[in-house]
């Protein structure tokens, strides 16, 4: 089988403040050894077969947190953050069984929730047709719109609860206890790398059963975002799109399209 990996940082297991997450900050250190930790631990469980292969794309800040020696020569990487655009489907096609997003974490101003955000901390809140999502929900939408499913979400349990309730069946592996922004309770890894090679195991079954998240178009994208310099700098960019002082609707024939339009704005 062939799976994607989108990999984050923040849910990661023992992850609870950005300086660990950061490249070049104080703690990145230990960012990187967890990251290397539960990224093995769920390509093991993936990887069943000698014919089964996995794809990751590096969507945590620059795209360049993945060391190629850790990895089996079963599975490549997308490194450098490249744009998802309708032309090449968020790099996805029908080739693919699921998607795995891994190390993610809950949608912003989730009450206790660790390291909450949407992409940007100055995004308050996405909307898709209404639809409140984060940066689970958008990735799986992202997804369904190349007819792939999102099989697995590695998170913290707010990341987790959140997967649950938007959708339901998909699987979750839940490797700490949110307590806070920066703080939780966080399992060893001697539990979570067996949980999450578990889960990952159980991927093919899942793959067979979950459809696509999927939202009817034409695509409405309304962002709001916290005072600052992006929002400062959108207010020119994407001034075409403003309906409030701090709110934006973005308008395409798929998520994609309309996601590639604030990225563009953005850049």
């Amino acid at each position: 089988m062939k799976w994607m990996i989108r990999v984050d940082m923040e849910g990661l297991t023992g992850v609870v403040d950005m300086a660990q997450v950061v490249p070049g900050a104080s703690e990145f250190a230990f960012g990187k050894q967890m990251l290397k930790h539960d990224l093995l631990a769920v390509i093991d469980g993936l990887l069943q077969r000698e014919d089964d292969r996995v794809v990751l794309y590096d969507i945590h800040f620059y795209g360049r947190n993945v060391d190629f020696d850790w990895l089996d020569p079963r599975v490549s990487a997308i490194c450098g953050k490249p744009n998802y655009t309708p032309a090449n489907g968020s790099f996805l096609d029908a080739s693919f069984d699921g998607v795995v997003l891994l190390g993610l974490h809950a949608k912003a101003e989730t009450p206790g929730a660790v390291l909450n955000h949407n992409y940007e901390h100055d995004i308050r809140s996405i909307h898709v047709n209404g639809l409140c999502v984060g940066e689970i929900g958008l990735e799986a939408l992202m997804a369904g719109e190349a007819g792939v499913p999102l099989v697995l979400v590695t998170a913290d349990d707010e990341g987790c609860r959140e997967t649950e309730a938007l959708l339901p069946g998909t699987l979750t592996a839940c490797v700490k206890e949110s307590r806070g922004i920066a703080a939780a309770l966080c399992y060893s890894p001697a539990v979570t790398g067996p949980l999450l090679t578990k889960a990952a195991a159980a991927c093919a079954d899942a793959a067979r059963r979950l459809q696509p998240f999927t939202v009817a178009g034409p695509i409405e994208l309304a962002l709001r975002f916290k005072p600052g310099a992006l929002l400062d700098k959108l207010r020119g960019t994407m001034a075409a799109h403003m309906v409030g002082a701090d709110r934006f609707v973005i308008r395409g024939d798929s998520v994609i399209a309309a996601w590639e339009q604030y990225l563009i704005a953005k850049a």
